[in-house]
């Protein structure tokens, strides 16, 4: 259930970002910086790395920031009674390629993510933009897992730039303890 409704606000989030391409700058002076948000410089140690991957000075375009903000504002509503109601961090990093979307969707498969500590079935993690209708979308891919309490879910988002053919690819990492919270 928790993937299902990782992936549907992740949809909504690329959906969000390609239905906007004109943003008033002011918005994104009114949101700034966050505490649970952050630019990492490097590919976590358990996420593969695909050939061709560029690092990218991109920022995170501003409808997926207050995509992301409002799912992370909103998280620990979604957990059980007794367990801890408060939000996880975002570390996040883009990168760009020659490679297309549906290239980064095959690799990052189940087996490949399952070989690394990822949770996955045997099905495709993976969603195709141009399999759902939505060709703009590119790929979207989710994997999470649990490590000692901690849940860590991952989402993988590349999209073509129409402009320069080149593919972005963004790789976003929720990080949450589910620590219990006593009962009063």
């Amino acid at each position: 259930m928790n993937r299902k409704l990782w992936l549907g606000w992740i949809a909504a989030l690329v959906l969000t970002t390609l239905a906007c391409s004109v943003v008033d700058t002011t918005i994104g002076k009114l949101i700034g910086g966050s505490d649970n948000m952050t630019v990492v410089s490097q590919l976590w140690s358990d996420v593969p790395r695909m050939d061709g991957l560029t690092p990218s000075q991109m920022d995170m375009p501003l409808p997926i920031k207050l995509a992301v903000r409002t799912i992370i504002g909103n998280l620990g509503r979604l957990n059980k009674e007794g367990e801890d109601k408060t939000t996880g961090n975002i570390d996040w990093i883009v990168f760009t390629s020659r490679q297309t979307p549906t290239d980064v969707m095959n690799f990052y498969t189940a087996a490949r993510m399952k070989a690394s500590g990822w949770e996955t079935g045997d099905t495709s993690p993976c969603v195709s933009g141009s399999e759902t209708g939505i060709p703009q979308m590119g790929a979207l891919c989710v994997f999470q897992k649990t490590d000692n309490g901690q849940q860590t879910q991952l989402a993988v988002i590349a999209t073509q730039d129409e402009n320069t053919g080149q593919t972005n690819v963004f790789f976003l990492r929720l990080e949450e303890a589910s620590t219990p919270v006593p009962k009063p």
